[in-house]
């Protein structure tokens, strides 16, 4: 693969293999997508003697913690699609399609997660177990502990 001469390559301090490793580590067409060890061996072609495989892995993994690889594998991906707008269009057609039920579930159960439709709730109860000094106390004796009339009598009931 040529590594395409762009401006921001410049403005990024790559050199010219980590540009190529970054542009690699992005084209969804290819094997190499996402996959930092080939495009390390792509880009680098190291020699493959010894533990070199290894290498390669703590390689990549070095380039992929590199701060300007990093920004620069975001700005391709931004500039790919891979962005709210295209994001939000994809997640439109996943729920407007019908050949897939399945997903289309999936992706109103994530519309409505990202708009705070439906809320999970919590079960932070007991399960119906007791719980506290007020379980035996009648509703009438609550009712009265929750107007605040009944504090010394709510001591005694519960014991």
């Amino acid at each position: 693969m040529a590594v395409k001469q762009t401006a921001a390559r410049v403005a990024s301090g790559l050199t010219p293999k980590q540009e190529e490793f970054a542009q690699l580590f992005v084209e969804s067409d290819t094997n190499f997508f996402g996959n930092g060890v080939a495009c390390y061996i792509q880009a680098y072609k190291p020699e493959q003697t010894g533990n070199w495989y290894n290498v390669a892995r703590a390689s990549a993994s070095q380039l992929l913690s590199n701060i300007n690889v990093c920004k620069r594998i975001n700005e391709l991906l931004e500039s790919e699609g891979f962005n709210d707008e295209n994001v939000d269009k994809q997640h439109l057609f996943l729920l407007n399609q019908y050949a897939d039920l399945k997903t289309k579930l999936g992706a109103i159960a994530e519309y409505n997660k990202l708009k705070s439709r439906i809320t999970r709730k919590l079960d932070i109860t007991t399960a119906g177990k007791a719980f506290g000094k007020y379980e035996e106390l009648t509703n009438e004796q609550l009712a009265r502990i929750a107007e605040g009339s009944d504090k010394g009598d709510s001591e005694e009931n519960t014991g």
